[in-house]
């Protein structure tokens, strides 16, 4: 296998054409053919040990060339010694193995306990070779904006931004182009922005949504050609879909059901989020069957999936929690939510 991969990689040489003009011909000496099938592949495989750093309370999350490392400890200096440690380590890794760390687009963040977020002096000093890492309070992280209050409130406005522009494009369309295109343009440029990582972005305060809300209904309102005084449960159900708020819910109960009826077809990540009542005592009631909720004692507590899971689902309808068929589930839980007050 090592001399066919060999084979793959040896004498492979690139050029480029500009106006019909070759330029001369280059051999690489390292990396993978641009655009090939399996250089995605061999990618992974080099890298792939970045993720082996010391596990002293130190977690590497590798995605593609997408590398970040959280580093947790209850005291700022050992935090800032651990992290530094971290990053010395991956400054070796890459002198190793002969890849360049861009600084630039290097920064670091500090999630602290609410009453310490507001400290100027929350600062680590970290250093990627004899470089000051720059602080910063958000960043970008596979198209979530995460800030370091994990309130999200600056993915919501950046997307309402987004999402803005179609509203004098849509306006200008809609007199021109038949309703079933119109549709089609909703869930393709609009709807599946707002999916993507609703389930992370859209578990927070309501009040932040409330833009991103209003937005949705005046793209849906111009669509379909509808004034102002038209209720929005009406214009979801002629698109048959949901507002932003019952999206989140409609994903999290959605996730819900595959932790209690298809556990296998999710990562091994989520194996500890299945603990349901008769996991953890035998008395036999109506909702030994339903998620076991731990004791949270902080916002923070309750905002994660397995409290959100075991919240939404103990609250379901009995006829909707025996529904084992995924699909079925997903129609009459639509159905339920389209119907729900709030």
């Amino acid at each position: 296998m090592l001399n066919w991969f060999n084979s793959y990689l040896t004498n492979r040489c690139q050029y480029t054409v500009v106006n019909n003009v070759s330029s001369g011909i280059s051999y690489n000496n390292y990396g993978v053919p641009q655009g090939s099938v399996l250089g995605p592949l061999l990618f992974l495989i080099y890298i792939n040990d970045l993720g082996q750093l010391s596990k002293n309370n130190v977690n590497p999350k590798l995605f593609a060339d997408d590398t970040n490392i959280f580093v947790r400890s209850r005291c700022l200096t050992d935090l800032k010694i651990k992290s530094q440690h971290a990053i010395n380590e991956i400054s070796q890794w890459m002198l190793a193995n002969r890849l360049n760390l861009n600084s630039d687009k290097t920064h670091y963040m500090i999630f602290a306990p609410t009453q310490y977020n507001n400290n100027p002096d929350l600062n680590l000093n970290l250093y990627l070779d004899n470089l000051q890492i720059k602080k910063v309070s958000s960043v970008k992280y596979l198209g979530i904006t995460i800030d370091d209050k994990l309130e999200l409130k600056i993915h919501v406005q950046e997307l309402s931004v987004t999402l803005r522009k179609y509203v004098g494009i849509f306006y200008k369309l809609r007199q021109k182009i038949p309703s079933h295109i119109l549709k089609i343009l909703y869930f393709t440029l609009v709807y599946p922005r707002i999916l993507y990582g609703i389930e992370a972005y859209a578990n927070t305060f309501l009040t932040y949504l409330h833009d991103l809300m209003v937005l949705n209904n005046r793209l849906l309102r111009i669509l379909q050609l509808r004034n102002k005084y038209t209720n929005t449960s009406e214009l979801y159900a002629y698109y048959d879909t949901l507002p932003v708020d019952k999206l989140f819910k409609f994903q999290i109960l959605l996730h819900a059901h595959k932790l209690i009826f298809n556990i296998s077809c999710l990562p091994s990540i989520f194996q500890a989020d299945r603990l349901v009542n008769y996991n953890v005592h035998t008395y036999s009631t109506r909702s030994s069957h339903d998620f076991h909720r731990a004791q949270v004692t902080s916002s923070f507590g309750s905002k994660m999936s397995s409290n959100l899971c075991a919240r939404y689902w103990n609250s379901l309808h009995a006829n909707l929690k025996i529904t084992t068929n995924f699909n079925s589930f997903k129609k009459l839980l639509k159905q339920h939510l389209s119907l729900e007050n709030g």
